[in-house]
């Protein structure tokens, strides 16, 4: 804007005008950096809206805010909807978060629409003022008289009520002892984990059943500060003065293994529940961890295909160690089992509940058998389960250590070098596995990750060499990030050999190399192209079904090993997606080359198949989908089938979406075959209405890179302030026992071990409304 007084001489005075425009980005942070882990402190967490000028817009709005711990304060804008929402005036927003009695660092997500930003924050450890509090009995008198001890000591086996001397003490302590937090407990007379019902259970964790605490009016509530299956507890903690740094800390009881199971780590992961020893300690950018468990009993895998109800479930085992199990729902591609593309951890009580001695699982929600990708890929759930149960050997003891050189912690740029080694001693069942792994930031917008892992073990699905041992190794890397701007690209190699085998971490298929690229350009506002080239070679052992009595109700840690796959699979794709308006259209051409090495060669085959899919908004929450998969050449894949897919999906409320989907297959293996699908789905938000659990966070397969965290099954949708609905229905007309690149499917009701891309799942109908 240019002003000069008319006929002055003087020259024009100009001032610059910003016009704030709609918000196109969305940033987040923390007034403080570090608060106690106390239960009572709060932080603050400040936001803007910004314009592509990078100015903060007025507008108005509403953000939902998401932390892997802690609890947000004050009045939810929206409470009938899933999430912490807050809201936005002039471009900005405040929330605060309360933290937890967990020293740790938790990661916050904000989310806007389609934006999205992320910040962190230190919950530090509360050095809190000493405190000591136990007692000490001292009792003489008659056998079978002690009305203050538990139940089953109460009559004597013996009838021997005779006069004794009964001495027991309990204690509970915490403190700070210079710069390091003690936290302590010991009882004499049981261990500090058993309940009412003398049953013990890793970190004494409660069922859904259970009453946590009485209802006196005042909103109290317990906290478990001291788990652990034995007699002992302690705990040495301290914050180390380094932004983003895990706390330091030395312990005896019930752990977890967070820090064996890093974004960059599959084929080295390992996520259990242990008693013993841990210890974590970070000299600079060095962080040293290592854990040992005694009284571990054996361990035990059991991947299920559900049946679109929420159970019961039957474990291939019988008494389980309560509170050992981890349990998660993996997403992957019907055609090519074993690609896991998304992985949900499950969390005991507000998700599923567990009969430990009979071995079942009953799920608060339905576990639907398919979804449909975003890319309209269709996709099956798998239930995984790991745990521990009571076996007839002898208990074993566990070691590992992990060494990680962190060059950045800075959120979103994370870059590190770790290396890992574990060992299980148990009997004439050992496992060892080692590996090494990194994860690079490129940028702030892509990344390098690469592993390697090897483990030997007495079991597998390769045959034993002369020692009775099976070995193997296994290899990742994968990369992605902007090559220029406009577009955006990754590469992928990973392999794993037969007598590879890790069943504490995420399902892979032992015996298969896939290595690929693909390229994605934006040509102009409206037109993306792409470009994928992927190749699949398997070289192992498929497993052999379970169907005789013995092996359902005797089975292996392993699976038995069947018929052996030797294949390979090119895939070569390009396409374009183009919009129009608000409709999207998108278009791909995909060749396969196929063969098979082993006669009668019945996979081999050579194909050319039309990939379209049509997105049209009817208004402005409901959208129309149609998904078309047609052969153009005279020869069919003998996998892929013709597919041709219909489906509207409907926007209740932002994060909650009713979807109805038909899909009908044609050609191919499932030829006449269709499913019918409608279900109540969140979509990005959680919160409130669904459990957030933070253990740690998983990297997915090969065919997608995503990183997903923990999170429950728990969506539901508000029709009216305190009335909600859970609705789901599927019907499955014919059975999916098809062939695939790494064998046969077949019907049972689990696989053990990393045999689960063996399962299938048959016809029906299941209905859930709640």
């Amino acid at each position: 804007m240019t002003a000069q007084v008319v006929g002055s001489s003087e020259p024009p005075v100009s001032v610059q005008v910003v016009v704030r425009g709609a918000p196109t980005q969305l940033k987040l942070e923390t007034v403080e950096t570090r608060i106690p882990a106390d239960g009572r402190s709060t932080a603050t967490i400040k936001g803007e809206l910004r314009d592509e000028n990078g100015n903060r817009s007025n507008r108005d709005g509403v953000v939902t805010l998401v932390s892997t711990a802690g609890e947000f304060v004050g009045a939810d804008f929206k409470p009938d909807q899933p999430g912490f929402q807050v809201e936005v005036k002039k471009g900005q927003f405040t929330a605060s978060l309360k933290s937890t009695l967990n020293a740790q660092t938790v990661r916050i997500r904000a989310i806007a629409n389609d934006l999205e930003a992320y910040t962190q924050l230190q919950f530090e450890t509360a050095l809190r003022p000493s405190l000591v509090t136990g007692i000490v009995d001292v009792r003489l008198g008659a056998r079978g008289t002690d009305y203050y001890g538990s139940f089953r000591d109460f009559l004597p086996p013996k009838k021997d009520n005779s006069t004794q001397l009964d001495v027991r003490s309990s204690v509970f302590a915490t403190g700070a002892i210079g710069e390091w937090l003690f936290t302590g407990a010991y009882n004499s007379s049981r261990n500090l984990n058993e309940d009412c019902n003398c049953d013990t259970r890793l970190f004494r964790s409660f069922q859904f059943n259970d009453q946590n605490y009485p209802v006196y009016g005042d909103s109290s509530k317990t906290e478990v500060l001291t788990p652990s299956i034995d007699s002992v507890y302690a705990r040495f903690e301290r914050s180390p003065k380094i932004p983003g740094a895990d706390p330091d800390y030395f312990m005896w009881g019930d752990y977890t293994t967070q820090e064996f199971a890093r974004s960059s780590q599959q084929f080295t992961s390992v996520t259990r529940q242990l008693h013993g020893f841990k210890g974590n300690y970070s000299l600079g950018n060095l962080q040293i961890t290592a854990f040992y468990g005694n009284n571990v009993e054996a361990f035990q895998r059991d991947t299920i295909a559900p049946d679109g109800t929420s159970g019961y479930y039957f474990l291939s085992r019988r008494l389980l160690v309560p509170g050992s199990e981890n349990i998660t729902i993996e997403l992957e591609e019907l055609n090519r089992p074993g690609t896991v593309l998304e992985r949900k951890q499950l969390n005991r009580g507000p998700d599923y509940e567990i009969d430990y001695d009979r071995g079942t699982i009953l799920f608060r929600e339905p576990i639907q058998r398919t979804d449909l990708g975003e890319d309209g890929q269709v996709l099956v759930r798998r239930i995984v389960v790991t745990y521990q149960y009571k076996g007839s050997g002898s208990d074993s003891n566990i070691y590992a250590g992990r060494l990680q050189y962190n060059f950045d912690r800075t959120p979103n740029k994370e870059s590190w070098i770790g290396t890992t080694y574990f060992q299980q001693d148990q009997g004439m069942h050992d496992f060892e596995l080692y590996g090494a792994d990194a994860q690079i930031a490129l940028g702030s917008r892509g990344k390098l990750i690469a592993e390697y892992a090897h483990s030997t073990n007495s079991l597998g699905l390769k045959p034993q060499d002369s020692s009775g041992k099976v070995s193997g190794s296994a290899y990742r890397i994968e990369a992605e990030g902007e090559i220029f701007p406009g577009l955006q690209g990754r590469t992928y190699y990973r392999s794993t050999d037969a007598g590879f085998a890790n069943n504490a971490t995420i399902s892979f298929v032992p015996g298969q190399t896939r290595y690929g690229a693909q390229l994605t350009g934006k040509i102009s506002p409206t037109t993306n192209l792409r470009f994928q080239y992927d190749h699949e070679d398997n070289f192992g052992t498929a497993p052999q079904p379970l169907d005789t009595f013995e092996e359902l109700f005797a089975p292996r840690t392993q699976a038995v090993p069947g018929s052996k796959v030797d294949n390979s699979l090119t895939t070569i794709t390009a396409g374009i997606q183009q919009r129009f308006g608000k409709a999207t259209l998108d278009v791909d051409w995909v060749h396969r080359d196929r063969e098979d090495r082993i006669s009668p060669e019945s996979l081999s085959s050579n194909s050319d198949q039309l990939r379209s899919q049509l997105k049209i908004p009817i208004t402005k929450t409901l959208t129309f989908q149609a998904i078309n998969e047609l052969t153009l050449s005279s020869e069919t894949d003998a996998v892929y089938p013709d597919r041709t897919a219909f489906g509207l999906n409907w926007a209740v409320v932002p994060g909650i979406n009713v979807s109805l989907a038909q899909q009908f297959f044609t050609r191919g293996q499932y030829d006449d075959h269709s499913i019918t699908s409608l279900s109540v789905n969140g979509q990005h938000k959680l919160g409130r209405d669904t459990t957030i659990t933070g253990r740690y966070t998983i990297l997915g397969g090969a065919n997608e890179l995503t990183t997903q965290g923990a999170i429950g099954l728990n969506n539901r949708w508000t029709i009216a302030p305190g009335l909600k609905l859970n609705l789901a229905y599927e019907h499955v007309f014919g059975n999916f026992f098809g062939r695939t690149a790494t064998g046969q499917q077949f019907p049972q009701p689990f696989a053990v071990g990393q045999s689960g891309y063996s399962l299938g799942f048959g016809s029906g109908d299941s209905y859930s409304i709640g």
